[in-house]
């Protein structure tokens, strides 16, 4: 008679019996899903809220500052891993709307134009702006500080003279195009600067102080050569009264002064030569 494997229903109710007495385990909770709608409020808030709130995660918990740390530095080691923006195409059509696009029309209908033709420089100015941020590789700065000193030689160069006159003495699109330029130049580092004086671009950009009367029409130039250059060293030549010589009588001195009619030179402008270049 061959044995059955199949149990009995009396032994499976026995079994059952015994297991009646164990307690059964509570059921292990799980984590519910987040709110879907969670995302879309986040996609929603103005971007300060943004940063605010992470920031105060952060803070709350070390283990998401690294999280973020990671994140911004796998960001700029891609922005840099991208070849290098090129702008040639911004100053190419600022020379075209500057020397081209109104060459046919009467000077008064020219002056009628320089809204449109401030609008090309400025918005030109502000798209490379923003393409070239501090966190770009340095090419890309490099190739915008040059695209900006090519557009402003284009302005001084122009050729229609009444649209080089308005621009010019405007007073506020050479000294805007000043302020971007120092910007760029800022946020390079030491090393970054004198590399863009190895490659030649620097003596371009003191070149432009040749082309127009830059203390009145650019005198944001000034503040950008002395980035690189450094401050100006100014001669003091009023000694202290320490440094008078036994006897100096300054009253006396004061007579003649108003006796005599002094005139006080003109300033002298800040000329760069090759050798300083070098």
């Amino acid at each position: 008679m061959t044995s059955s494997t199949k149990r009995t229903f009396d032994a499976f109710a026995d079994d059952s019996a015994g297991e009646s007495s164990l307690s059964i385990p509570a059921q292990k909770k799980t984590r519910s899903d987040a709110d879907p709608a969670i995302w879309d409020m986040i996609s929603a808030l103005p971007s300060l809220t943004t940063s605010t709130i992470l920031w105060q995660i952060c803070l709350q918990d070390p283990k998401y500052a690294a999280m973020v740390k990671t994140a911004h530095d796998a960001h700029l080691a891609e922005l840099r891993a991208k070849t290098p923006k090129n702008f040639d195409s911004y100053s190419k059509d600022c020379w075209h709307t500057l020397n081209m696009k109104y060459r046919r029309i009467s000077s008064s209908k020219q002056y009628n134009m320089m809204g449109d033709i401030i609008g090309v420089l400025d918005r030109s100015r502000e798209t490379i702006m923003k393409k070239a941020g501090p966190e770009m590789r340095w090419e890309t700065r490099r190739n915008a500080l040059e695209t900006l000193r090519k557009i402003c030689k284009s302005i001084m160069l122009c050729d229609e003279q009444l649209i080089k006159h308005e621009l010019m003495k405007d007073g506020m699109v050479l000294q805007a195009f000043a302020d971007s330029m120092l910007e760029l130049a800022s946020g390079m580092s030491e090393a970054e600067r004198e590399r863009y004086k190895d490659e030649g671009l620097y003596e371009k950009l003191v070149d432009l102080q040749n082309e127009c009367d830059w203390e009145t029409d650019m005198a944001g130039l000034g503040d950008i050569y002395e980035v690189f250059d450094g401050p100006d060293e100014e001669e003091n030549d009023i000694g202290s009264e320490d440094d008078e010589p036994s006897g100096f009588n300054r009253t006396e001195v004061s007579t003649v002064s108003e006796a005599v009619d002094l005139t006080t030179p003109p300033p002298r402008k800040r000329v760069f030569s090759v050798v300083e270049l070098s």
